[in-house]
């Protein structure tokens, strides 16, 4: 029951949610189920669970739950009758009231201090043993995070040095998903995550979806974006932290081998570099957003004036016709970007000149 209630605890913290309330109190029913305990929690076991559960909620931010109200006692004893004489005797003997600024001061003094960070562990030990293996990249993170009682900012502490410019924000996107790693420095983080959790290396990488994309990140110098696009493919992972004369080698390699040589990918990408091909979007000549008779006999007529204009015959036959259900899309879009005002409960970031578009209208794109 305590391994039960140590997992609801931690997944609360790593999931950043805060536990359920019902009409502000907490529901210790529902927790109870989540915890895995079929009776109804006693009242010393909800005593010792509530200061954690308060702390997160504090933690998140949330309004406070409020006390579980109790019946107040029976009176024994008869009420005593107190004259006003009395009252106002004793309001005139009493001591005089501090001012506010004091007694905040007095207040303040007395609260006992935050306690201090939980130390970290370079290698902790692990509270169950490993028994999943989850396929995607996000589970397998959150699920070793729980395995090792981490929470993200205890594994942002772990694993980021303090000269870093790693942000922890990245760290949370990564465990809710939103995002994956990408770049160079996060590839060295999850190095570092791999040797915290010993497991073997490599473990995050090949979780990962799109295993064919390329780093970001690497340091190749003067290197032109076109040609860094089709070499940072053929790259080693670790290319930045290597002496400058292997990575010239590697360079040169990868350039006389791969970029200028004979391979099957520097066929692939002659003979698709061939491949000359467009899409025309008719409707998108005047920004209309359905495809109408007018706007096609237009735009049918713009187009004849555009092929006068390529006398390539490979890029000719190489045009398409946009479905109609892409061209109404695309049309919507124009539409969005150029208009003076948004529709009714749309917002956006900057628009586009609408002279430019028309001027480009119905070109091959």
């Amino acid at each position: 029951m305590l391994e039960n209630i140590r997992s609801y605890l931690v997944s609360l913290i790593v999931y950043r949610k805060s536990p359920l309330l019902l009409n502000g109190q907490i529901d210790w029913t529902t927790i109870g189920k989540a915890c895995g305990i079929e009776a109804e929690l006693t009242a010393e076991l909800k005593e010792q669970i509530r200061p954690g559960l308060d702390a997160i909620i504090r933690w998140l931010g949330a309004p406070p739950a409020a006390e579980e109200r109790r019946p107040p006692k029976p009176e024994t004893r008869p009420h005593k009758i107190v004259s006003a004489k009395k009252v106002a005797s004793a309001s005139s003997t009493s001591k005089p009231q501090r001012p506010a600024a004091e007694r905040t001061f007095a207040r303040t003094a007395s609260v006992a201090r935050e306690p201090a960070p939980k130390p970290i562990s370079p290698f902790p030990n692990p509270l169950f043993d490993a028994r999943e293996d989850p396929a995607s990249f996000q589970d397998a993170l959150v699920y070793h995070m729980r395995r090792f009682g981490d929470t993200y900012w205890q594994l942002y502490r772990a694993v980021v040095h303090l000269n870093e410019t790693f942000d922890n924000k990245t760290l949370l996107s990564w465990i809710q998903g939103e995002r994956v790693p990408r770049f160079v420095a996060s590839f060295d983080i999850l190095r570092r995550i791999e040797r915290r959790y010993r497991l073997q290396e490599g473990y995050f990488k090949e979780k990962l979806p799109h295993q064919v994309r390329s780093l970001y990140g690497h340091d190749l110098g003067d290197v032109s974006p076109a040609e860094r696009r089709r070499i940072s493919l053929h790259l080693p992972d670790d290319f930045s932290s290597l002496p400058f004369t292997k990575r010239e080698e590697i360079l040169g390699w990868v350039r006389r081998v791969i970029v200028s040589g004979s391979t099957e990918y520097r066929r692939y990408q002659a003979a698709a570099s061939k491949q000359r091909c467009a899409i025309r979007f008719p409707g998108v000549t005047y920004g209309g957003s359905s495809l109408s008779r007018r706007s096609l006999a237009s735009a049918v007529g713009a187009n004849q004036n555009v092929e006068a204009e390529f006398d390539d015959p490979d890029l000719l036959s190489g045009v398409v016709d946009a479905p109609p259900r892409l061209a109404m899309e695309m049309a919507d879009l124009i539409r969005f970007k150029t208009s003076t005002m948004t529709a009714i409960g749309f917002q956006r970031n900057g628009g586009w000149e609408r002279k430019r578009l028309l001027r480009r209208s119905s070109t091959l794109v």
